[in-house]
């Protein structure tokens, strides 16, 4: 008798499979692109923000989900943190480890190639978890329940995660179809918002309307210091636009703060 749970798990290591063989074989076509859209200040406030709320001590160690070429990676340990990047790709681990070795080579950073829906680490064992562009990609109740299984209790995690309503990237998205994988799928803001719920306390946050707009300049000439100011000026409307409720929906990225409450055992 096959029991649907394992039907669904053999589905979705179908899934991660094909996703690890698009990050190995054709995740490098998106680094003009990402270049673009993450170069510094870009997310500068949003990677920043997650920094903080992890308030873990020096030398604390942190998971950093779904690491990539390892820019958060390197954040996190110039940050004092003892850092596991974990990521599904052995090509983007090796991309992070000569980003470590260049800038940083004496930094607490350990690279594990994995399944960010099967944690290979044990109850309870990571402190402090942080990830960006990651849930996106995954089953969200399964992510859930691996979160609560690797936190402790007051054990802290933070995600940012692309929206799935906002017109200008939207576009981008429809006209670049081969520059992500076939299964990832931005979550709406009611996804997120179920998501973090899952945990007894949590606060979501939504960031990114307008700005997005200054990435029209950034590829012209001269086009870096145009960005930069309009970036900051559009940053600064966002902030007021976005305390209206009605526009939410409409944000480019969604920010979550997630603590893992003892009631929950």
């Amino acid at each position: 008798m096959v029991f649907p749970e394992t039907v669904e798990r053999e589905s979705r290591r179908e899934v991660i499979q094909r996703e690890l063989e698009w990050h190995d074989q054709e995740g490098h076509k998106r680094r003009p692109l990402d270049r673009i859209l993450y170069a510094p200040p870009a997310f500068d406030d949003v990677v920043q923000a997650g920094v903080d709320f992890l308030q873990g001590e020096p030398g604390a160690w942190v998971l950093d989900i779904g690491g990539g070429e390892g820019k958060q990676t390197l954040t996190l340990a110039e940050t004092g943190y003892r850092v596991i990047s974990l990521d599904l790709s052995q090509a983007q681990l090796a991309e992070a480890r000569e980003r470590i070795e260049q800038k940083h080579p004496g930094l607490n950073v350990f690279f594990v190639q994995g399944n960010a829906e099967e944690l290979p680490f044990k109850a309870g064992s990571l402190p402090r978890i942080y990830g960006k562009a990651v849930i996106h990609h995954l089953d969200m109740p399964i992510m859930a329940q691996e979160l609560h299984r690797v936190l402790p209790d007051r054990g802290r995690a933070t995600f940012a995660e692309p929206l799935a309503y906002h017109p200008l990237i939207g576009l981008g998205r429809l006209l670049t179809p081969r520059l992500r994988t076939q299964d990832e799928r931005p979550m709406s803001r009611s996804e997120l918002l179920t998501f973090a719920r899952q945990f007894t306390c949590w606060n979501a946050q939504e960031a990114y309307l307008l700005a997005p707009l200054a990435y029209l300049v950034r590829p012209l000439p001269a086009g870096e210091w145009l960005f930069r100011g309009l970036y900051s000026l559009l940053r600064l409307i966002d902030s007021w636009l976005l305390r209206l409720p009605l526009l939410r929906d409409l944000a480019w990225y969604g920010l979550l703060f997630l603590e893992k409450g003892g009631s929950e055992e």
